[in-house]
């Protein structure tokens, strides 16, 4: 297609024409019409062996570097085994080719809650949790388990402990948004308690990694969390004892911030839902939410 052009000099009061140019037509700054989103991919099911009427539904949130994996390593289907449907996406972490930030998470967990037509349970995990917070307001949630969350404070203070502690842990656990497989094996030592199996820390570190840079930034600074007294909600709060991440100070702040009084797991490391031991957790969540 030709785009023509009309060349004009000003030359006393009125414009003078001087030629007319035809050259093909360039690409407009903007196009009319922008290439439409990707949709987010479809959340893990994990059907309910055997439903209570009114059981609610578990919407299980991955932390940062993860995926919705770590719930399909057994711990959401003994979950589903037990009665409690189950429901875990995969944050798009790179929505149209940008960072994504956790306004965009939490829109792709609201979407999820308003497909689910009944009662939701969260479960969030570290950078998960700290999503799942942020969500305890919707009518849809009756209440939420945080595992070793990321507290409503954000992870400056935790973040700051790790680095004057182990600098060098702390500048590998802050690469996060690293292309997957590229974390040095030393890392299984921050996120694993001393009773995982080397073999299984290392297969599962291996999956880990490409987060947004700009939902890890953000999880810095404090968020907007609703306290207990507001969004009534029922709250379970675990935190693992060996867990280098998210020091317990955060998790029993994060408790109190809920007003509930946190559990803390001995042996455990941060990704607990991954450890031996991990059928007691879900039996523990089982028991919790049937309560």
């Amino acid at each position: 297609m030709l785009h023509c052009n009309i060349v004009l000099a000003l030359g006393g009061r009125d414009p003078v024409l001087l030629r007319h140019v035809c050259s093909p037509a360039a690409a407009p700054l903007m196009p009319d019409v922008l290439p439409p989103l990707a949709p987010p991919a479809v959340p893990l099911h994990f059907p309910a062996a055997s439903p209570a009427a009114g059981s609610p539904t578990l919407l299980f949130l991955h932390g940062a570097g993860c995926g919705a994996w770590v719930w399909d390593e057994g711990f959401a289907a003994r979950c589903a085994a037990a009665g409690l449907a189950g429901l875990a996406p995969d944050f798009t972490r790179r929505p149209g080719g940008r960072e994504a930030g956790l306004s965009d998470y939490l829109e792709e967990a609201r979407r999820i809650l308003r497909g689910v037509g009944g009662p939701v349970v969260l479960v969030g995990h570290s950078l998960g949790a700290l999503v799942a917070q942020r969500l305890l307001l919707e009518p849809e949630v009756r209440g939420a388990v945080l595992l070793t969350p990321a507290p409503p404070e954000g992870l400056w203070l935790s973040a700051a402990q790790l680095a004057l502690a182990d600098p060098c842990l702390w500048s590998e656990a802050s690469r996060m948004d690293a292309p997957p497989g590229s974390a040095p094996l030393e890392l299984a030592t921050t996120l694993f308690g001393a009773g995982m199996p080397e073999a299984e820390a290392h297969g599962f570190l291996a999956r880990m990694g490409g987060e947004s840079q700009a939902a890890l930034l953000e999880a810095q600074w404090p968020q907007p969390v609703p306290m207990g007294w507001l969004h009534g909600r029922r709250m379970l709060v675990l935190g693992a004892a060996e867990d280098r991440l998210i020091t317990l100070d955060a998790v029993h702040r994060c408790a109190l911030w809920h007003g509930v009084t946190a559990e803390i797991l001995p042996g455990r490391g941060h990704l607990l839902m991954l450890e031996p031991g991990w059928d007691a957790l879900a039996d523990r969540i089982i028991r919790w939410a049937a309560a």
